[in-house]
C-alpha cells in the first residue's frame, strides 16, 4: 500500500516538532514525501522510504525548491539529512542532477553526490565526486560536454570544475578529447553562464609557406557590459612565439576606444617585430555651467616595426596589410554656430625595398574653424566661413611649411518656378604661405569666384545645369594674375548631371563638364570632360547589377567597372570586371561564390578568384595571372563548427588554416559590444571573427 506523509523541518533556531506532532506548514521551511512504503524509527528519528520515492523541499513561502526521485531514501530528522544508497534524480532551479548515491543536508542546503551527472542549460557536467552547497557545485575528476550522445562525441576532462549556476564555471587542468583521442591541453577554462559574451578559448591551427605550421590561440573575456579584453598567444614553427591583445571599451555617449597590439621576436633575430593600431573618441563634460559648447577629442593610429609585419602575420585584414604608418589626434569645440578643431596628423610610407619607413606628409599642428550659415544685417542671403592654418609637410618635400586659408561664401536658393530652383554662390578665398627659411618672403594669394546650379526636380529624378568660375590674384597684390601662364584662370566651366530613378530599385546617372578657359587653344573634344555614366538595377531580391563607364571623346575610354551579384546569404555568385586607361589592355576580374552543395548539406563553401589578363585585340587573350585565390569550407557538426581556409595571393602568401569553434563557446545571445566594435574599428572582419 502506498504511504504518503509530510515532515516539517522548521527554520533554524525554531523548536523541532516531535515525531507524531505535525504542526501547520504555513511559513516554514519543510519537505514532503511520498513512497510505496515508509518505516519510521522513533529512537533514531529516521524514516526509510522504499519504492517510487518522491521527496520535495519547499521554502517558507511554500515555493518548491528541490525534487528528488529515487528507489529508496533515508531521511534523518535529527540531522536533517537525506541519504540515497542507490540511483536518484534531483531537480531544482539550476537544472537536473543524476547520481549513483549521495547524501544531502537540508539544514545547510549542502551535500555530496557520487558519480554525479548534472544537466545545466546546454551543458552536461560529470564528476566522480560532486560536492554542493547554496552557492556552487564542485566536481572532482570531472568532465564537461554539450553533446547529448552517449558516449559523447567530445568532452573536456578536468581535474576539478567549479560551477556557480547563473554565473560561471571554472575548470582546471583540462584535456580536450574527441571520442577517446586527446587533442589539446588547456590549463584553465572559464565561462560566464549569465548573459553577455563568454570567456572563450579559440584555437586556430594552420600552415603557410613562410611561417610553417602555426597555432593561433585567442582568449576573449567580457570584463563588463562596456569592456572586452582579448589575449593572443601564437606559435609559429619557423618563426617562434607571438603575443598580443586587444581591448574594447564602448560607452556610446561618453567614450569609444580600441587598442590592438602584437609582437614577435623571430628565431635568429635580436629585434622584436610588432604592430599597434586603434583609436578613440571621447566626449568631455562642460567646463562650466555658462558654457553651452560641446567638447570632444578623437584619435587614430597604426604603428609598425617594419612595412611587412602585418602582411607576414595578419592575412585577412586588407587595411592592416597596408605598409603605411599613420597617426592623428584632434580636439574639437562645437557650438550651435561654430566648430573649432585643433589636430595633428602624420603618415609614413615604405621605402622601395620595404625595409624601412620614410616620412610622407604631416600636419602638426592644424587649426580649423567653420561656421554654420548665418545672416548679416538681415540681408536675405546666407554667409559661411571656413578657415585653417597648419604647419605642414607634403609628400616628396623635405621641409615643412606654415600655411593657412580662409574662404567666405555668400549663397542663396531661389525658386524660379514649380520644380525649378536656382542656387547661386560667390566666394573669396585667401591663402597665405609663411616663409620658414631665409630669402623667400611671406606670400598672400587671393582667389575669387562663384558657382550656380539650376535644378529641375521631378519625382522620376533631376537635371542639374551648373556653372563654376575661379580666378587667382597676383601674389601679395589685389590684381588679377593676367601675366601668369594660365592668366589666373583656374576654373571656368559649365557642367550637367542627369539623374533618373524611375523606381526604388533602379537609377541612371549621366554627367560631364565643358572647359571654357580661353588662355589656351583646344578642340571641342579636349575641352569636354570625360562623360561618366552610372547604372544600377536590382529587379528582385538577391539580384543586382552595377555598371560605370568613363569615356573621353579625345582619349578614348578612361575606365570601366561592372559588378553583378546574384543570390544572398549562403548561396550567391558575384562577378566584377574593371579596366583603366593607365593600362588599357589589362582587365581585372573578380569572382566570388558561396553555396551549399545540396539543400540540408552540412557543408558550405566560399571561394574568391581575382586575376588579371591582357587583351591582344578582339577575342585574343594574353597572359593570365592570378593575384588572389581562396577557398573556405564550413562544416557544422553535432557539437562544433569548423572552417577550413586556403588562400594564395601576391606577396608570397600561401596559407592554410583550420578553425574549430565548440558550440559550448557560443554566447547565449548576440554580443552587441563585439558587433559594434567590429563595425566601427574593423569592418573587414566577418561577423563572429575575433581577430585578424
Amino acid at each position: 500500500m502506498r504511504t504518503t506523509a509530510l515532515l516539517i523541518f522548521l527554520a533554524a533556531g525554531a523548536a523541532t516538532a516531535s515525531a507524531y506532532d505535525l504542526p501547520s506548514s504555513t511559513g516554514t521551511h519543510r519537505i514532503g514525501f511520498s513512497a510505496d512504503n515508509a518505516v519510521f524509527n522513533e529512537y533514531t528519528r529516521e524514516i526509510d522510504l522504499e519504492g517510487n520515492v518522491k521527496l520535495e523541499e519547499f521554502s517558507a513561502g511554500d515555493k518548491p525548491i528541490k525534487l528528488i526521485r529515487a528507489r529508496n531514501l533515508t531521511v534523518n530528522m535529527g540531522s536533517r539529512t537525506v541519504v540515497s544508497p542507490s540511483d536518484f534524480v534531483m531537480d531544482d532551479e539550476a537544472g537536473t542532477a543524476y547520481g549513483k548515491s549521495g547524501v544531502m543536508n537540508y539544514g545547510t542546503e549542502s551535500g555530496r553526490i557520487n558519480n554525479g551527472r548534472f544537466s545545466y542549460k546546454n551543458f552536461i557536467f560529470r564528476g566522480r565526486v560532486v560536492e554542493f552547497d547554496k552557492a556552487k557545485y564542485t566536481y572532482k575528476k570531472a568532465s564537461i560536454t554539450s553533446c547529448d550522445e552517449e558516449p559523447p562525441h567530445y568532452r573536456l576532462r578536468s581535474s576539478r570544475i567549479y560551477l556557480v549556476p547563473d554565473r560561471y564555471f571554472l575548470a582546471y587542468n583540462n584535456v580536450f578529447f574527441v571520442g577517446k583521442i586527446p587533442v589539446f591541453y588547456f590549463p584553465v577554462v572559464y565561462k560566464p553562464m549569465g548573459g553577455g559574451t563568454p570567456f572563450v578559448t579559440i584555437l586556430r591551427p594552420g600552415y603557410d609557406e613562410r611561417n610553417g605550421f602555426y597555432l593561433k590561440s585567442s582568449f576573449v573575456y567580457r570584463v563588463n557590459r562596456e569592456t572586452k579584453a582579448k589575449v593572443y598567444l601564437d606559435y609559429f614553427e619557423k618563426r617562434g612565439f607571438g603575443t598580443g591583445g586587444e581591448l574594447d571599451f564602448r560607452r556610446a555617449e561618453k567614450n569609444i576606444s580600441n587598442v590592438s597590439l602584437y609582437r614577435i621576436r623571430e628565431y635568429g633575430t635580436s629585434k622584436d617585430r610588432w604592430g599597434m593600431s586603434g583609436g578613440y573618441w571621447h566626449m568631455f563634460n562642460r567646463f562650466n555651467e555658462s558654457d553651452p559648447a560641446r567638447y570632444y577629442s578623437q584619435g587614430f593610429f597604426r604603428l609598425l616595426s617594419d612595412p611587412n609585419v602585418n602582411n607576414d602575420f595578419f592575412r585577412n585584414n586588407p587595411f592592416a596589410v597596408s605598409p603605411d604608418e599613420q597617426a592623428s589626434v584632434a580636439f574639437t569645440r562645437n557650438t550651435n554656430y561654430t566648430v573649432t578643431r585643433l589636430s595633428a596628423y602624420g603618415r609614413e610610407t615604405h621605402t622601395a625595398d620595404y625595409s624601412a619607413f620614410k616620412k610622407a606628409n604631416s600636419s602638426i599642428p592644424r587649426l580649423d574653424f567653420n561656421t554654420v550659415p548665418f545672416r548679416v544685417l538681415g540681408l536675405p542671403v546666407l554667409n559661411s566661413f571656413t578657415g585653417n592654418f597648419e604647419n605642414a609637410r607634403d609628400e616628396g618635400n623635405n621641409y615643412t611649411q606654415k600655411r593657412g586659408q580662409g574662404v567666405w561664401t555668400v549663397s542663396k536658393s531661389v525658386p524660379l518656378a514649380r520644380h525649378v530652383t536656382l542656387s547661386p554662390a560667390v566666394y573669396y578665398d585667401q591663402s597665405v604661405f609663411i616663409s620658414t627659411s631665409q630669402g623667400p618672403v611671406d606670400t598672400w594669394t587671393g582667389r575669387y569666384g562663384g558657382a550656380a546650379t539650376l535644378r529641375y526636380d521631378r519625382a522620376w529624378g533631376s537635371l542639374d545645369l551648373g556653372y563654376a568660375y575661379r580666378r587667382r590674384l597676383r601674389d601679395n597684390k589685389l590684381e588679377n594674375a593676367s601675366s601668369a601662364p594660365d592668366r589666373g584662370q583656374e576654373t571656368n566651366s559649365i557642367s550637367s548631371q542627369l539623374f533618373v530613378m524611375p523606381r526604388f530599385n533602379t537609377y541612371f546617372k549621366l554627367s560631364s563638364a565643358y572647359d571654357l578657359r580661353n588662355y589656351y587653344e583646344a578642340t571641342f573634344t579636349r575641352r569636354l570632360s570625360p562623360v561618366v555614366a552610372e547604372f544600377f538595377h536590382a529587379p528582385r531580391p538577391g539580384l543586382d547589377l552595377y555598371v560605370e563607364d568613363s569615356y573621353s571623346f579625345s582619349e578614348g575610354n578612361k575606365s570601366f567597372v561592372t559588378q553583378v551579384n546574384f543570390g544572398g546569404g549562403e548561396n550567391y555568385v558575384g562577378g566584377g570586371i574593371a579596366n583603366y586607361s593607365t593600362d588599357k589592355r589589362a582587365w581585372v576580374v573578380s569572382n566570388t561564390f558561396g553555396f551549399r552543395p545540396w539543400r540540408g548539406s552540412a557543408w558550405r563553401a566560399e571561394t574568391v578568384l581575382r586575376y588579371r589578363f591582357y587583351s591582344r585585340g578582339g577575342m585574343r587573350l594574353g597572359d593570365l595571372r592570378f593575384f588572389e585565390k581562396g577557398l573556405t569550407l564550413y562544416r557544422d557538426f553535432h557539437d562544433f563548427r569548423t572552417k577550413w581556409d586556403l588562400r594564395e595571393r601576391s606577396g608570397g602568401v600561401k596559407e592554410f588554416f583550420f578553425f574549430l569553434s565548440l558550440k559550448i563557446n557560443e554566447p547565449a545571445r548576440k554580443d552587441d559590444l563585439e558587433e559594434k566594435s567590429r563595425q566601427f574599428w574593423r569592418p573587414w572582419r566577418k561577423e563572429g571573427e575575433v581577430r585578424d
